[in-house]
């Protein structure tokens, strides 16, 4: 997979102690686009497609120097609506630092932690990447259709938890439900790319149990 090998790379002034607490990161998106969006790519994912529409000033990415402790777990990746819930100058400084950053204020925003992303193997790095991505979801109506925006045609997008939520406990006792089985069936079969070692754990996740 040589071009697993040209992944974007945390910059220097964000890996150190004393750096940077934070640097946007428009390279990770242009190479998300060139190798997940991209349908002329062996790493293609289709179950990001409603995504290709979408710029780097709709959904910014941003290194941190080092992830944060939830839980008894150190958070790597968060993918998260930007809602501002303040007002007067509380609402404009956050603004403000977000254009300063972006250029404006985006739509969506997937933060990365520098530290573990310039440390992990390419398929690690590709299956927190992707994680993220499978958390911005392509919105569906009450009907159940996918839903686009009648002034852009874009796909309208939301942040969607995991395809299966239980605990073993339950399902141990009551069985596996329809979503359960097919997980399960997708890890009987050989991985597309390759095993990830992921020790992450993600803040979307968390954001959605707390």
């Amino acid at each position: 997979m040589e071009k697993l090998m040209k992944r974007p790379q945390p910059p220097e002034s964000i890996t150190g102690i004393y750096d940077a607490a934070f640097v946007p990161a428009p390279e990770v998106w242009g190479w998300i686009k060139a190798v997940f969006l991209n349908p002329d790519h062996q790493l293609f994912n289709p179950d990001h497609a409603h995504l290709g529409a979408f710029n780097f000033q709709h959904i910014a990415v941003l290194w941190a120097n080092g992830g944060f402790k939830k839980q008894g777990r150190i958070v790597v990746g968060q993918a998260e609506r930007i809602m501002i819930n303040a007002s007067g100058w509380k609402k404009d400084r956050q603004e403000v630092q977000l254009i300063d950053w972006f250029g404006t204020v985006p739509d969506y925003l997937i933060t990365l932690d520098a530290q573990f992303c310039a440390e992990c193997d390419d398929i690690s790095f590709c299956a927190l990447i992707e994680h993220e991505l499978y958390h911005i979801a392509h919105k569906r109506d009450r009907f159940g259709f996918l839903s686009y925006n009648r002034e852009t045609g874009k796909p309208n997008l939301e942040i969607r938890g995991h395809d299966v939520e239980e605990f073993t406990g339950v399902v141990r006792r009551y069985g596996a439900s329809e979503e359960v089985k097919r997980m399960v069936e997708a890890a009987n079969q050989k991985p597309e790319l390759s095993r990830a070692n992921v020790h992450h754990a993600c803040g979307t996740c968390f954001l959605r149990v707390v």
